[in-house]
């Protein structure tokens, strides 16, 4: 099995502070679909809503 290149930039918008945060995620996997639920379970853990 190859190794696959993943890239993702999830990109959210700080209201209190004015200004956009971005995270990226760059990797070489077998697996990218995994890696991404990884990533974005990760992300959505850490988001915070008001």
């Amino acid at each position: 099995m190859s190794m696959h290149p993943l890239s993702v930039v999830i990109s959210t918008r700080d209201t209190v502070a004015g200004r956009e945060v971005q995270q990226q995620y760059i990797l070489q996997t077998k697996h990218p679909r995994w890696e991404l639920i990884k990533i974005l379970t990760h992300a959505l853990m850490h988001m915070k809503f008001r």
